[in-house]
This record gives structure tokens, sequence and C-alpha cells, in this order.
């Protein structure tokens, strides 16, 4: 069947005016928070004005937005539970790796460019968080202008991509460490203990 130009001519327009996945998310995201806050009372929505970061007040929304927007039958609202605490958790160790550094100040800290930085992180020589576009660098890996000794081989050991899963395992105090947590054992010196424990770390089920 033959097009006319017209045709062809309506149908690049469509596509040209036809929304981005990004635009497409951010209105059904918009759309959602929308309907949470209208949704939810003054004291829950006090809880998410005093959220401490993106990530606190995604998980606090999202906690609501299971109680207030979906129906949700007992199965699915322990799962559902099951979830919340596991993002709770998330919240908890982003909030011990706090404070946190920008890239901008890890390069001034450091000496040395952007591009450095991001080689040191894919080596797994320094740890960073997401933030939105960028990232933010925990500052208990520096040290006296440099990063702390030692904490290139414990990353590296770790048989793990998560980067919460390596917070949990730096900043939990250890009954085999006297109760220090890994890194105050680095601050101290004491790395061959570390990077031992970093090894079977996820083996043992810690």
């Amino acid at each position: 069947m033959t097009t006319t130009i017209l045709e062809r001519r309506q149908r690049e327009g469509e596509t040209k005016e036809a929304p981005s996945s990004l635009q497409v998310t951010l209105d059904r995201g918009t759309e959602t928070l929308r309907s949470v806050l209208s949704h939810i009372s003054p004291h829950d929505l006090k809880h998410l004005q005093v959220a401490v970061n993106e990530v606190d007040f995604l998980v606090k929304a999202a906690r609501l937005a299971a109680l207030t927007v979906t129906h949700l039958d007992p199965a699915e609202r322990k799962f559902q539970a099951a979830r919340m605490r596991g993002l709770d958790r998330i919240v908890k160790l982003r909030r011990a790796a706090e404070p946190t550094m920008e890239t901008g100040e890890v390069c001034e800290l450091l000496g040395v460019t952007r591009e450095t930085i991001r080689q040191k992180v894919n080596r797994r020589q320094l740890l960073a968080l997401p933030k939105g576009g960028d990232r933010v660098f925990p500052a208990f890996q520096f040290k006296e202008g440099a990063v702390l000794n030692g904490l290139a081989e414990v990353l590296n050991a770790l048989d793990t991509d998560s980067v919460f899963t390596i917070i949990s395992f730096l900043l939990s105090q250890n009954p085999d460490y006297e109760n220090k947590t890994a890194i105050e054992m680095l601050e101290a010196g004491d790395l061959e203990p570390v990077v031992a424990e970093a090894r079977v770390f996820l083996k043992h089920g810690a």
C-alpha cells in the first residue's frame, strides 16, 4: 500500500513529539509521588520533610505508597515489608558512611584528576557511593591527605560489588577485632587480619 507524503510527514511528526522514555518515567514518578502525598497525614508528611538524604526520602515515600496507593493481599504485604526492611538497612548504611566528599574535594585532597579518581574506583582502590548522576566518597577512607593504608587490599579481597555490603563490612563492629571496626583496624595499621576476614566475609554469612 502506497504511503502519501502527507502521511509520512504526519508519522514523522508523531515520532518527534513522542515523549522519551526518561520523560515518561519522570511523569509517572511525579504522578505517583503526587498521589502518595495527597493521601498521607500531616504526621507522615513531617517524616518525609526530615529525611536525611535522597535515599531516605525515597524509602519513606515507597513505604507510604505501599500503604496508601496500592491494595496488597497479605502475602504481598509480607513481601513488601521484607523489601522495606532491606531498604531501611541501605538508608542506615548510607547514613553511617557520612560525612562524604564530592569528587572535586577528593581530587583536591589527593592532588589528582577526575580521571585518576575514576580509575581508582574502577580498580577498587577507592569506595564511591552513587549520588544522582555523580558519586560521593565516604570520608572514613581518607587519613592525613591520603587514602587509608590497606583499603585497596581490603576492597579487592571482598567478593562483592555491592557498595552497601562493603560499607557494612568496613563499619560493623567485629568481635574478632575486640569489637573494633575494620576501618578502625586499618587506622591502627592492623591490615592482615582485616584482609583475611574480608576473604571469607560472605562465605560464612557474616
